[in-house]
């Protein structure tokens, strides 16, 4: 019997964060090298405190924790089909994971977008194994 997998199975692990001492130049930086839009901002303990948004950093390197915006977290046992009804109720575009209280992963809308594309192309790629007589 086929079962709906936990969030931790479809997020992206071990996300780049930064910690809330950190600047929004810092920020920034980070965001851009990695081509990421959104920061989970953690503190001292790597529990979760807040997100920053590329689009919402302001040009000014001042310090970071003025900037956050509260971020909905999940567990990463919860079942992927209520973190999207979540996210889909609540127009949330990120969500955090958190694993005993600590980050875990992250899963955008983007995440979304590519799991669903590789789950309507499922039935038409090729079957696995080896058909060798």
């Amino acid at each position: 019997m086929k079962r709906i997998p936990a969030i931790s199975a479809l997020m992206t692990p071990f996300p780049w964060h930064l910690e809330a001492s950190g600047t929004v130049a810092q920020a920034r930086t980070l965001m851009m090298r990695q081509g990421i839009h959104h920061l989970p901002v953690t503190d001292s303990e790597h529990q979760v405190i807040g997100l920053v948004t590329l689009a919402a950093l302001p040009d000014t390197p001042d310090a970071l924790v003025e900037w956050m915006e509260p971020v909905p977290c999940v567990d990463a046992h919860m079942r992927a089909d209520q973190v999207l009804e979540m996210m889909a109720e609540s127009h949330q575009s990120v969500v955090v994971i958190v694993h005993h209280d600590r980050l875990a992963g992250i899963f955008t809308w983007t995440d979304v977008c590519e799991r669903f594309a590789d789950h309507l192309r499922e039935p038409f790629l090729p079957p696995e194994g080896n058909d060798a007589a």
